[in-house]
């Protein structure tokens, strides 16, 4: 048993180490501004092929382990506990589709199954919402490759065809670290069953997604973000720079009326994004749920039978999604000002992912004088606008 345990970490610190070293060929290149060489290329094929394999040894010891160890789940928590009580650290470590406990200083390791904790993190997230996966456990780059349609040619019997140019584009996305530190005094670890568990399994991926969401949907950088940037924040961003320095290909920021009309969100944000030729078929309207209820007290005339512009969710044809983290609070002195803002975007090409592992620790020595338990965790998450044009930015008028 401890042979298997000793083993697991053993794959679990190849595989991280190979992820630091991808990271450090990609910031690089990236200080550089430049391709990597061939010499890190081929270094970087070898480390993901490696991996890859890395990561299906770690999936068969984790199966074997819980198939002989039926409370490892038990003995995870029971490991933790008795660390924080001893002024241990422990550590959590995410990869793929498992989760190991581990005793920092000992070195063993409990291999879990992980979908108890990246189901709640992916709840509620747009991209699982409009059906389009979140990939974790990515290492290197994240490459979103996008074929654009090209047109078949017609010719007669025995003439050669000419050759077809297939445009081929691809995006890669820059990770950056999300954390966040959760204490909780000894007391409370010690004598309410369940707090533990909780924060593994909700409080913290509620953290992590809520801050997610925000990074695609606010008109605002997050925190100090640099390339973990949404479309709204972009396109926001590069309306308040002068003409000369605007980015042609980010689109302008669509004005609406204080009450927004059918008119304005059909023709002059929905068909302009379609006419771009985008499929439209991860479509969708962002707004607040206060801009929501508006709407849905709207008619789509003026004239005729009452039909309102949101009817069971869906405005102009497509499904709508609420987030608060799209409306723009400013304050200057006394005075609060609030901007609401309609978003509209094909989440196909705002893709998603979680590089590498989920890094978790409990830590008994940060918040010791408060006698407190520092529940800390990072990980590494990369996002990327595949086509500008796929989104749209209404500003609704002030009142």
């Amino acid at each position: 048993m401890k042979k298997n345990k000793l083993n697991v970490r053993e794959l679990v610190n190849q595989y991280q180490a190979n992820c630091d070293r991808i990271r450090e060929i990609a910031d690089t290149c990236e200080k550089e501004k430049r391709e990597r060489n061939e010499a890190e290329s081929t270094e970087f094929e070898a480390l993901c092929r490696d991996n890859q394999l890395l990561q299906m040894k770690m999936q068969v010891a984790t199966a074997e382990h819980l198939r002989e160890n039926p409370n490892a789940a038990e003995e995870a928590i029971t490991l933790i506990r008795e660390n924080a009580k001893n002024g241990k650290k422990s550590e959590i470590i995410f990869v793929r589709d498992m989760m190991m406990v581990s005793d920092v200083n000992a070195g063993g390791i409990i291999p879990l199954n992980i979908q108890d904790i990246l189901k709640p993190l992916q709840e509620g997230f747009i991209l699982d919402k409009v059906g389009l996966p979140m990939p974790t456990g990515l290492a290197g780059d994240f490459v979103w490759p996008m074929y654009e349609m090209v047109e078949a040619q017609i010719a007669g019997e025995g003439v050669a065809l000419g050759d077809t140019k297939i445009p081929f584009s691809k995006m890669t996305a820059a990770p950056e670290r999300v954390g966040i530190a959760i204490p909780v005094t000894n007391q409370s670890l010690n004598q309410s069953a369940g707090v533990l568990e909780m924060i593994v399994r909700e409080i913290m991926p509620l953290s992590i997604r809520l801050l997610l969401n925000k990074i695609l949907f606010s008109t605002e950088k997050v925190n100090n973000a640099t390339n973990l940037i949404g479309p709204f924040a972009a396109i926001a961003i590069n309306a308040a720079k002068s003409a000369a320095q605007r980015d042609k290909k980010i689109p302008a920021i669509v004005q609406l009326a204080h009450v927004p009309t059918f008119e304005q969100l059909n023709a002059q944000m929905k068909a302009k994004v379609l006419e771009t030729g985008i499929a439209g078929d991860h479509l969708c309207w962002i707004m607040t749920k206060s801009m929501e209820a508006i709407l849905e007290g709207t008619p789509i005339n003026k004239d005729g039978i009452f039909v309102p512009m949101i009817q069971n969710g869906i405005l102009c044809g497509l499904p709508v999604y609420t987030t608060n983290a799209i409306r723009k609070t400013t304050t200057s002195g006394d005075t609060t000002t609030v901007t609401e803002f309609i978003g509209l975007g094909d989440w196909r090409y705002q893709p998603m992912g979680l590089f590498g592992t989920i890094r978790f620790i409990v830590d008994p020595y940060s918040q010791a004088r408060k006698d407190s338990v520092d529940f800390v965790l990072n990980t590494d998450y990369g996002t990327k606008t595949i086509r500008n044009e796929a989104f749209l930015l209404g500003q609704v008028a002030a009142s």
